[in-house]
């Protein structure tokens, strides 16, 4: 994840932002995917930490933009890990050991034809950094664990049996020291498939079942009453898909059980909320790509087709063609232009962006209509100096349509009646931008250097929001340097340096105090900036000497080396009696950590 956001095109990496912005599309517009099932809400707190555990996947796929049919119904990238596919001879692994989180892999042979694939990952960031766990003059206490359980069985040369398990659970405890209110957070994800694979000489035919879900609990005790916040969606279906030389075919069918935020309150707030109804939908696809080479050119033609049933029988039928066009230009690389339409039917919003579990999900309906979005993209990629070096160049266009914004805050579920299709501004998006990156792939010396610019617009349906303005996580300037250098056997180091333009965001205009809370209204949408964030990472590794299959070292890292005071937001509160708005940082200025780790 942390690779992927350092690429451009990808928004930098920040505390606080657990998302993937790709070519200016929010974070929901994304597929996040273990063997092509989605992961909803795949964070963890702060963007830290990376959804997954890398060790356990032999491959990372990722496109910034669709480039077939069989892409999901999501109007931005794409970002699905692979399953383990070959069978351990021997018992092996890996694990690592820190002061902020441990995880590990160990990859077990059950039989000739079987394999069992084990992760564990846990963090525990108040051991040693709980002092420090500070934001804001709020305390914060935090840990999650997650587990990755695969079963590979291979029958025969031909045929593949794959079971796979996935459990991800964060709790976090936050008492505001200004404010005497305690919030408690807890989200969990859970997947679990059961996928076929039957290969022969020129086809691939792949079936899959699978049920994956996200529940979250929101629960703020303060004086007076106590307010909870729960959500939840869950989606099961099968997937199958028939490969065939050019020809690529496939269905999808999914059915979605989709709770949005139901506000409940006890206490002094006698505020009447409208009652949130679980949202039931099913989703029917099927499509059909074609790829056809000619010469020096690569002709890709595809089209998608969806039926989607939302609730009280409202239903839509959309279809989604998509064509790109490669030219190899010899020894000088290679063009790609593509262009196509992408349709999205389940939509995500909250009024955080920090990896809580305040964002949720809901399903297009009466009330809101299918985000949907056409695009093109100029691509050119060429090997420079005989493969060591490689050069990337796109240029990116994308106009998108009935996008949906949380305009409220945590506030107006305790002033005033909640209704979700009252604090969801609607309109339309436009993204564009230009992404280069240049990359030293052989040597001592390995990495590379990234730079995007690009801006993403939305204008909405309301009065108070007459014109255009800038997305919310919108950076026109992004430059990623990273690098790593091999000393020798023993000794590597490596770094990592981000400079981003500021975020936008929206300023109080007036402040008053009710019922001991402070209540803010806002100015104009996002027509202020915060200063640019910038940040260097450094890291030095020792390797061992290496004892038969084993190997070993220690990693000593420094997050934010130079100490940058970057400003994630700024927040309108009380402090120690007086009122202030202030910027907010992350919790340490550098954040030191050392690990141990070994692979057997």
């Amino acid at each position: 994840m942390h690779y992927t956001q350092l690429l451009p095109g990808v928004q930098t990496c920040s505390e606080y932002d657990a998302g993937l912005h790709v070519q200016g599309c929010d974070n929901s517009h994304n597929h996040v995917a273990i063997a092509d099932v989605p992961i909803y809400n795949a964070s963890h707190l702060l963007g830290f930490f990376s959804i997954f555990n890398a060790s356990h996947f032999p491959v990372m796929r990722f496109e910034k933009s669709p480039s077939s049919a069989s892409s999901a119904n999501r109007l931005g990238g794409t970002l699905s890990m692979d399953l383990p596919y070959t069978l351990p001879t021997a018992i092996n692994g890996e694990f690592s050991i820190g002061p902020i989180s441990s995880q590990g892999t160990f990859r077990i042979p059950t039989s000739t034809k079987g394999s069992l694939f084990v992760s564990l990952r846990a963090a525990y960031m108040n051991l040693l950094y709980g002092q420090w766990l500070k934001v804001d003059n709020t305390q914060m206490n935090y840990h999650f664990q997650d587990y990755n359980l695969t079963y590979l069985h291979q029958f025969n040369s031909q045929d593949k049996l794959w079971l796979n398990f996935y459990c991800g659970n964060d709790n976090v405890g936050m008492t505001e020291t200004d404010m005497t209110s305690d919030i408690q957070l807890k989200w969990k994800n859970i997947l679990a498939s059961a996928l076929w694979q039957h290969q022969t000489e020129n086809s691939i035919l792949t079936h899959q079942l699978y049920f994956t879900g996200y529940d979250n609990m929101f629960d703020m005790q303060t004086e007076g009453y106590d307010f909870h916040l729960p959500s939840h969606i869950y989606s099961y279906g099968y997937k199958g898909k028939w490969e065939y030389c050019h020809l690529e075919a496939g269905i999808d069918i999914a059915f979605h059980h989709v709770q949005p935020q139901k506000p409940q309150i006890t206490g002094a707030s006698l505020i009447a909320h409208h009652t949130q109804q679980e949202m039931k939908s099913q989703e029917y696809t099927c499509y059909v790509d074609y790829t056809q080479p000619v010469g020096n050119w690569t002709l890709n033609g595809g089209l998608r087709g969806t039926f989607y049933r939302a609730e009280k029988n409202k239903q839509y039928a959309s279809l989604d063609p998509i064509i790109s066009l490669n030219y190899q230009l010899n020894s000088r690389g290679l063009i790609t232009l593509s262009y196509g339409w992408k349709h999205q039917y389940l939509f995500r919003t909250g009024f955080s962006g920090m990896g809580l579990p305040t964002e949720f999900w809901f399903s297009c309906g009466a009330n809101n209509a299918p985000q949907y979005a056409q695009y093109v993209t100029v691509n050119y990629e060429a090997g420079l100096f005989d493969g060591d070096y490689s050069l990337s160049a796109q240029a990116y266009y994308k106009k998108m349509y009935h996008q949906v914004e949380y305009k409220g805050n945590m506030l107006d579920f305790i002033y005033t009646g909640y209704d979700l299709d009252n604090v969801l501004l609607k309109g339309e998006g436009e993204n564009y931008g230009l992404n280069i990156m240049l990359h030293k792939r052989t040597g001592r010396l390995t990495g590379w250097f990234g730079y995007a610019w690009g801006h993403a617009f939305r204008r909405f349906e309301h009065p108070d929001y007459p014109r255009i303005y800038p997305a919310s996580h919108e950076r026109p300037h992004e430059l990623n340097l990273v690098a790593t250098y091999r000393l020798n056997n023993r000794w590597g180091i490596g770094g990592t340096f981000v400079y981003a333009s500021g975020t936008p965001f929206t300023a109080p205009k007036h402040f008053y105090i009710m019922d001991s809370q402070l209540v803010t209204t806002y100015g104009e949408h996002n027509v202020n900036r915060l200063k640019p964030y910038s940040r260097l990472d450094l890291s030095v590794n020792y390797n061992f000497k290496k004892i038969g299959q084993r190997e070993s070292g220690i990693n000593l890292s420094l997050y934010n080396t130079l100490a940058h005071k970057n400003n994630l937001f700024r927040r309108m509160k009380i402090y120690n009696g007086k009122f202030g708005y202030q910027p907010v940082r992350f919790f340490m200025k550098v954040l030191p950590s050392i690990n141990y780790y070994c692979k057997f």
